[in-house]
């Protein structure tokens, strides 16, 4: 489904499922310092809840602990905020870029919100094709390359060779079927 309608398909459902949520008032002779709500369509609300929160996370990562903190307590109010933030999201779909300083040795690395997620993709592919020990390999060929540049280029080629074409083949393959790599080029 593409990305645009389920993001209207939640806005709508969520819009529905607004009107069902109800204070409940405290029992007979209690007081409460807080208030309760509760929804009269629980399964279809949770299940909202979460296809909203999966749609974040795989989509906009960088409002996930926003929406994340509103679903832990029903209320009006809190609905309210997860629908503004996916209206938001509508209203503005680009991701925010938020720059961050990654230290790596000597070399300060400066890398926003999309480059990290798709190092974070490329890692992931490389470590699930290949054993910790021809990871841990890489790792210490590529401490050289500042260095040695070209010596290094050439030992991580050779290493990569002998791992043999199926490991990357996989990595490559595990890459781009990731939703959010090939999302990018469809």
């Amino acid at each position: 489904m593409e990305k645009n309608k389920l993001l209207d398909d939640l806005i709508t459902q969520g819009e529905k499922l607004t009107n069902t949520i109800s204070y409940v008032p405290p029992g007979s002779g209690a007081i409460r310092t807080y208030s309760v709500y509760r929804t009269s369509e629980k399964v279809e609300y949770q299940n909202w809840q979460s296809s909203s929160q999966r749609f974040i996370k795989t989509y906009f990562p960088s409002d996930l602990e926003d929406f994340k903190e509103n679903t832990k307590k029903l209320s009006p109010d809190n609905h309210q905020k997860m629908m503004g933030i996916l209206r938001a999201i509508k209203l503005m779909p680009e991701e925010p870029v938020k720059e961050s300083e990654k230290s790596s040795g000597n070399t300060n690395i400066t890398i926003n919100n999309t480059q990290q997620i798709v190092l974070n993709l490329f890692t992931e592919a490389v470590r699930d094709e290949i054993s910790g020990k021809e990871y841990k390999e890489l790792k210490e060929i590529l401490k050289n390359y500042e260095r040695e540049p070209e010596k290094t280029t050439f030992k991580i080629k050779e290493r990569l060779k002998k791992m043999g074409g199926d490991v990357l083949t996989n990595i490559i393959t595990n890459i781009l079927t990731n939703p959010n790599i090939y999302g990018g080029l469809m």
